[in-house]
């Protein structure tokens, strides 16, 4: 009797133990390019890099699509991040997309969130397609359930649940729009790759190292950040930080 209760005590005790030290190894989980066609154009730091399949994104860092799909675990979450689309990876579980389309195939417990200048959402359960543009944000809700934020001015508004199959629009005047299915405009812009099931791709072998190209400037990054002036400010700072390479990039007042 006495082994049992020490041995349950234990178990216990070993189990406390390793179920917050497990959680915050899944927390700690980068985002991970599983798939690229073509090299992945990387904004980091200063500099704009060369990545591919089975980089490892960090905190800040701004992806380019280019001209090709490219495929990415996130928080157990599958996404697809469709031709000539930005994203910004604010942390591995918070993704913004910044331009383009987007499909997210969110893990069931824990989704990743994304968000637009516009709107966001957590993706926990439910495959949504999503699309941002200069002033507006649209998304589908092609399985599950979604709870969708409004934004105005960054800050959280109103909030609505999606269920599936409904589609919604937001843009900057008017309030989040709702329909029982998405508009044919929206589906003849949607990139062809992104009306596939998503299928998750692992990134055997290494993590593949990215290659610096060239030094960045801040003029080139602005125009992608014009929308979130937070993330601007953000970016702005870590160029003024930089060792001086001539003159400094500077960010007009108005933008704020």
């Amino acid at each position: 009797m006495h082994r049992y209760v020490l041995g349950l005590s234990l178990s216990l005790l070993l189990t406390g133990l390793l179920t917050p030290l497990c959680a915050g190894a899944a927390a700690a989980s980068p985002v991970v390019i599983t798939f690229a066609e073509a090299p992945v154009y990387l904004w980091r730091d200063t500099g704009r890099l060369i990545a591919g399949r089975g980089t490892p994104l960090q905190a800040n860092d701004l992806v380019d699509a280019s001209e090709r799909t490219i495929q990415l675990v996130a928080a157990g979450s599958t996404i697809a991040l469709g031709p000539d689309s930005r994203l910004f990876v604010k942390s591995a579980a918070e993704l913004v997309l910044l331009k383009g389309w987007l499909k997210v195939r969110g893990a069931p417990a824990q989704g990743v969130k994304l968000r637009t200048s516009l709107l966001q959402f957590d993706s926990s359960g439910a495959t949504v397609t999503l699309h941002a543009a200069p002033g507006s944000a649209e998304l589908f809700v092609e399985s599950g359930e979604v709870p969708v934020t409004e934004l105005v001015a960054g800050k959280a508004q109103r909030s609505t649940r999606l269920p599936r199959e409904q589609f919604a629009v937001k843009s900057a005047a008017l309030p989040l729009t709702l329909a029982s299915h998405p508009p044919k405009a929206f589906l003849a812009a949607m990139p062809r790759a992104l009306f596939d099931a998503l299928v998750s791709v692992a990134a055997s072998g290494p993590a593949n190292t990215p290659r610096r190209e060239r030094a960045a400037t801040f003029d080139e990054l602005a125009p992608l950040l014009a929308e979130h002036p937070a993330l601007l400010q953000q970016v702005q700072r870590r160029f003024q930080g930089a060792p001086a390479r001539g003159p400094r990039p500077r960010l007009s007042n108005a933008l704020f």
